[in-house]
């Protein structure tokens, strides 16, 4: 963790949106047609000062050791980030101009459907919906990134230049992103009466996101080149300082606000540095193309009594194009380009070799030198050989469409009218839910990326699956019972009320390996699962947990992978789950009529809430895709027939309130940390109740 002085956030943010609707219905015979049509620009306008007054950045290698450079210190560290801060050794400085970008996106939607009543115990819904929006662009085209084919003139023309949006001499003539005009949406729903007491129904369709979300986009955009400079210091290599502080911040100032359009803007010279650009140095160039989900339903409704109904559904979809971009790493050495240069990550000579200088004795022994002329000496072998060598960054990929998500669940609804003073309604959910990709907002969520060039590796169980969930909803009515008046109106009349939760507990995550592969290409791995060891030393549902003492997870069951290799464990087990989530509510109350236009009311509410999560952070949920993807159309067929669309990905039920256990203990749980250390577990959480008293009507 750096230690930081300057602020990180200095920003004004206006986010608007002009909506416009249109819609009419005609109804002829048996059939009821809707048309309609959409809308919408967004509108976010940042005024940005992050940055401008520097940011200097310190860590603990520049007063450790620099033999520590690529070994295993099993979680230590060597050196002080206060200590160099004392010392003035800066790690890396950033210093941005004020900037005001003005990004716009619009969208259209159009739609037309039928409720066709075919007979008196047949109905079929169709429709169509055509979406166009893609993913906007800044006002003045005042957005610049790295081309991946473009010359670089600061690196020898390697690949890797800067490229400008927009149309003119210097520009790219381009947009960065396409709009995808295919997004074409049929759907198709059939509600059909088998007799008196039976309803079958079945649904298709397909639906699209609204495009991926902007992330405020304005502070994860590349402005390098237009006038929305940055000047950037870094450090030239491991334990070497950017700059002393006693020596200040030495800059040209014009180079903060002067709108060059210069393809080799970076690299500045001896040094290999990009523009801080969270959102990603590149945009994807399908980046306008919206998540698309297949999904379908078939369900049977049956009447068990005049007043209780019970319904089974099966539920699936698929998802794809969703963005997923840390399944793109631009910057981390291929495969092939190992083996061109002889290479073998098996060898430990080529491991020792790939962390050597590049100036050192053992480089030039085996041949290799400097990528181009003005290539900082005492960066590594490994730096010389990746795609891009003049950045020391994995150039992050943004709006990359290349996620996938897969859904199938049972989901069987048990319904209770109101009668006798009671309505109740139960649901269980049997499902599964797998993604491929990280990286997006909303994402597939599945598990950290484990070797991006092996992309149908990547499949896994999602962050937030669970594989059973039990959720029971009622209220009771007392009767008036008793010998007298009085004690009729005393006992009589309240309401009891309930909403509980049981559900499967959260996934964990296998641990990080520590076999220093991201030092020799550029990605990281996981550790491997050992076949045979229990992955618990006490069930965590056991409730004989002492945190005080108690080792939870078993680190016996995880090894390093080995040196050089990438792991071949996957990065959630259905089995590697913690406690049972539970969430129950209970109420109680009355209302107590005194006069005409005056009431005494009296309420309790009771809530108990165990989600076992004291272990496992709160990830976004997988659903958010597949939420905004169903909300497009004004209508849906399959709705207006009555035919059941849940949400794809997720059954009905609550959303999970996050756990302050989650933030207190082991949000790094694929840190080998989580593997050396108890696990703190809050005390058990009691009923609360909260009781309001003497509420007046009238």
């Amino acid at each position: 963790m750096a230690f930081n002085m300057g602020p990180t956030q200095a920003n004004k943010f206006w986010n608007d949106k002009l909506t416009a609707v249109a819609s009419a219905t005609w109804v002829r015979n048996n059939h009821t047609y809707k048309f309609g049509g959409e809308f919408k620009q967004e509108v976010w306008s940042d005024l940005n000062i992050t940055f401008s007054q520097g940011m200097l950045n310190f860590t603990e290698s520049q007063t450790g050791f620099p033999s520590t450079q690529g070994q295993n210190l099993q979680g230590g560290v060597v050196g002080q980030k206060y200590a160099s801060f004392l010392m003035g050794l800066v790690n890396s400085v950033s210093v941005a101009a004020r900037r005001d970008p003005q990004w716009r996106k619009k969208a259209w939607s159009f739609y037309g459907q039928d409720n066709w009543k075919i007979t008196r115990n047949l109905t079929l819904d169709y429709g169509l919906r055509w979406d166009y929006g893609g993913q906007g662009h800044e006002l003045y085209y005042r957005t610049s990134m790295v081309g991946t084919s473009t010359p670089n003139p600061s690196a020898g023309n390697l690949p890797g230049g800067f490229i400008y949006e927009g149309f003119g001499a210097g520009r790219c003539n381009c947009e960065f992103t396409k709009t995808y005009p295919y997004a074409f949406g049929p759907r198709v729903g059939l509600a059909y009466q088998l007799n008196d007491k039976t309803v079958v129904r079945a649904g298709w369709g397909l639906t699209y996101s609204g495009g991926a979300n902007w992330w405020y986009v304005t502070g994860g955009s590349n402005q390098l080149g237009l006038g929305f400079n940055s000047v950037d210091f870094s450090n030239p290599a491991f334990g070497e300082s950017a700059l002393l502080m006693r020596d200040g911040l030495q800059y040209d100032r014009a180079d903060l606000y002067t709108a060059t359009l210069d393809p080799g803007i970076r690299p500045t010279p001896g040094q290999l540095n990009v523009p801080p650009a969270w959102g990603g140095q590149i945009n994807d160039r399908n980046g306008g193309r919206p998540g698309r989900v297949n999904q379908w339903s078939f369900s049977v409704q049956r009447e068990l009594s005049p007043n209780l109904s019970l319904q089974a559904s099966y539920v699936g979809n698929r998802g794809v194009w969703i963005e997923a971009n840390n399944l793109i790493r631009p910057n981390a050495i291929r495969p092939e380009t190992l083996a061109a240069r002889g290479l073998d990550l098996n060898n430990p000579g080529d491991r020792t070799l790939l962390t050597s200088r590049i100036d050192s004795p053992l480089a030039a022994q085996r041949g290799f030198g400097r990528p181009y002329e003005g290539f900082p000496g005492s960066a590594t072998v490994a730096q010389s050989l990746r795609p891009f060598p003049q950045f020391n960054d994995n150039l992050a990929v943004r709006w990359a469409p290349v996620g996938k998500s897969w859904y199938d669940s049972l989901q069987v609804q048990l319904t209770k009218r109101y009668s006798h003073n009671l309505d109740l309604t139960s649901s269980f959910t049997w499902q599964k839910e797998l993604g491929l990709g990280t990286g997006g907002n909303p994402s597939p969520n599945a598990a950290a990326i484990n070797n991006a060039f092996n992309y149908d590796a990547q499949k896994s169980l999602t962050a937030t699956s669970q594989p059973f969930i039990f959720v029971v909803g009622f209220n009771y009515r007392t009767p008036k019972v008793g010998p007298n008046r009085f004690i009729q109106n005393l006992l009589g009349n309240w309401t009891f009320g309930g909403l509980l939760r049981y559900g499967s507990g959260a996934l964990i995550a296998a641990p990080n390996s520590n076999n220093s592969l991201n030092s020799h290409v550029f990605q990281g791995t996981r550790m491997n699962r050992v076949e045979g060891q229990p992955l618990f030393t006490k069930d965590p549902n056991c409730k004989c947990i002492d945190p005080r003492k108690d080792f939870v997870l078993n680190r016996a069951a995880w090894q390093d992978a080995p040196a050089g290799q990438f792991a071949y464990s996957s990065g959630f087990f259905n089995d590697y789950r913690w406690q049972t989530q539970v969430t129950e509510n209970m109420s109680l109350g009355r209302r107590f009529p005194i006069k005409e236009r005056f009431a005494f009311e009296l309420r309790a509410s009771f809530s108990m809430s165990s989600t076992g999560s004291s272990c496992v952070c709160r990830p976004t949920s997988i659903t958010t895709l597949r939420r905004r993807a169903l909300s497009i159309a004004p209508v849906s067929p399959m709705a207006a027939s009555g035919i059941s669309t849940p949400r794809p990905g997720r059954s009905s039920r609550p959303p999970r309130a996050p756990s302050p256990a989650a933030a207190r203990s082991c949000c790094e749980s694929s840190s080998r940390e989580l593997l050396t250390s108890p696990l703190w577990q809050p005390p058990p959480i009691p009923w609360r109740g909260l009781l309001l008293l003497a509420r007046p009507h009238g």
